[in-house]
């Protein structure tokens, strides 16, 4: 029986939910997986072999070379299931549906039409105009899937489909390295913020920065998020703002040895913006956040909120409420034990119930009824 699995996410580092979370999970249960990706070299990593097609020129290139060269290749593999994560690839689906006639997930990591009208590169009076387009598109391309695996289940319940899982996006056991901890007084780093880092994200934290240091309160921040435009300008606007010394920008580094950073951390942020993406989509990092035992200071968000009220592991803030980050800040670096206690709440969540071991469940069962009915 063919077992074979092509994973195509258009990535050009190895991405924590496409290749620790689901590849390695596929491959473990006995699945061949292969992925496709803007890696720019060919490699066999645990057993998955990742084909790389390189980064594209621009966004026009990434459209129609990347992803026909991925499509000529992905119908070359002969799988039995095409497992793709990006919207722009939804045509070329399409055709591989129709060419291969494999069964074909789609995996939503996005509110994508929300995501839309965030996109500072277009222009603003057609932002609207594309999230509808977008949200017409995904749509009307489900029912020609055999599956759809929305990692937000507020992104769920838009879609109507017989196989909708939500998958969550919960991080895996071996995130969390066995160690010493650096005591909570030796730790670098006040607040700590890792990944995607958009230019609305880090103004708030350059406000909420600007307030501790108004009111004498010492803060040091560790940031981790890739090299690129933002990060340039955000490193300009910590100049003008006189708040260099205050952040220091980390380097990037694979999802395993994010946790090495994060033990050097007291507090972990998520300063969310109540813009539409932010009331579907779930944080990854307050999971990661809360595994290594930190209390989370986050935005009081629908999706956030539904895993953490009442448990007393993180403290939800109104959302561009400035002085209300800062009084949660304020009230965990001046009391120590009480911050450790709820990170040790938040870390007993994670290794109990907010981890990948559950949701590895739900993808290999719908993986077993695609491929044996």
């Amino acid at each position: 029986m063919n077992k074979k699995v092509c994973i195509i996410h258009k990535v050009d580092t190895l991405d924590p939910r496409s290749f620790y979370k689901e590849g390695r999970s596929l491959s473990r249960a006995g699945f061949e997986v292969v992925i496709m990706g803007t890696f720019r070299n060919n490699m066999t990593i645990d057993g998955i072999r990742i084909l790389g097609f390189g980064p594209a020129r621009n966004r026009f290139a990434r459209f129609l070379a990347t992803n026909y060269r991925i499509f000529l290749s992905a119908v070359k593999e002969r799988a039995a299931v095409y497992h793709f994560h990006d919207i722009d690839f939804i045509p070329w689906a399409i055709l591989l549906k129709a060419f291969t006639r494999a069964k074909v997930i789609y995996d939503i990591h996005e509110a994508y039409p929300e995501y839309m009208l965030l996109k500072t590169y277009i222009p603003k009076y057609t932002r609207r105009l594309l999230s509808s387009f977008i949200f017409i598109l995904e749509h009307s391309a489900v029912k020609f899937f055999d599956g759809i695996i929305p990692n937000d289940n507020y992104i769920a319940e838009s879609f109507r489909h017989k196989n909708n899982i939500t998958v969550f996006n919960f991080p895996t056991l071996d995130f969390f390295k066995d160690g010493n901890r650096i005591p909570w007084k030796e730790r670098k780093y006040d607040l700590f913020y890792h990944g995607t880092l958009p230019q609305y994200h880090f103004e708030r934290m350059m406000n909420i920065a600007e307030k501790l240091t108004t009111d004498n309160i010492p803060n040091k921040w560790g940031i981790v998020a890739k090299d690129g435009p933002v990060k340039e300008w955000a490193r300009a606007a910590l100049m003008k703002r006189k708040l260099t010394s205050n952040f220091d920008f980390l380097p990037y580094t694979d999802y395993l040895n994010i946790y090495d950073y994060l033990m050097n951390a007291r507090i972990g942020i998520i300063p969310l913006p109540p813009y539409e993406k932010f009331m579907k989509n779930i944080p990854l990092k307050l999971f990661e956040f809360m595994g290594c035992k930190l209390p989370v200071v986050l935005s009081d968000l629908p999706p956030s909120r539904q895993f953490i009220i009442g448990e007393d592991c993180a403290i939800p803030v109104e959302p561009d409420n400035v002085g209300k980050y800062a009084d949660a800040i304020v009230f965990l670096l001046d009391n120590p034990v009480r911050a450790e206690e709820m990170g040790m709440k938040g870390q007993s969540l994670v290794l109990n119930k907010y981890n990948w071991d559950k949701e590895e469940e739900k993808l290999l069962k719908l993986y077993n009824e695609l491929i044996y009915t």
